[in-house]
């Protein structure tokens, strides 16, 4: 095992080098808030994916939301450049909040529902709720 080059790390990250360390040419552009909105849009991608798996949906409809991910990621970013680091951490916030309201929890404290959530969310919005 080695440490990429810097070349093959912007190779490898798509053109967005995150090495704390080095400015990959360009990827002092990779901008915090973007950062945290991918996360946003990744956990928004794989909660959707878990939802999909307890629901016990087709194998075409998972494979539908693993790609969403990386889209869910992309759209993320985008959102998140686009805002001060506080917006981007609301829209942390925000997603969060909605998974934990598509998730439904009986007395005993076991999950008997999941609806899927869309992303970016919108207060209060679920796609099955």
């Amino acid at each position: 095992m080695r440490e990429l080059s810097l070349s093959e790390l912007n190779t490898v990250s798509g053109g967005c080098c995150y090495h704390p360390q080095y400015s990959c040419g360009g990827a002092s552009q990779t901008s915090l808030s973007g950062m945290i909105g991918a996360y946003a849009g990744y956990l928004a991608g794989m909660y959707n994916v878990g939802a999909d798996y307890f629901n016990h949906a087709s194998c075409s409809t998972i494979a539908s939301a693993w790609q969403n991910v990386g889209n869910d990621m992309k759209i993320g970013y985008s959102m998140g450049a686009s805002m001060s680091v506080s917006g981007a951490l609301n829209l942390l916030q925000q997603t969060i909040s909605s998974i934990g309201s598509a998730v439904t929890v009986n007395k005993c404290g076991w999950v008997t529902s999941e609806n899927l959530i869309a992303f970016p969310v919108s207060p209060g919005n679920s796609l099955l709720g």
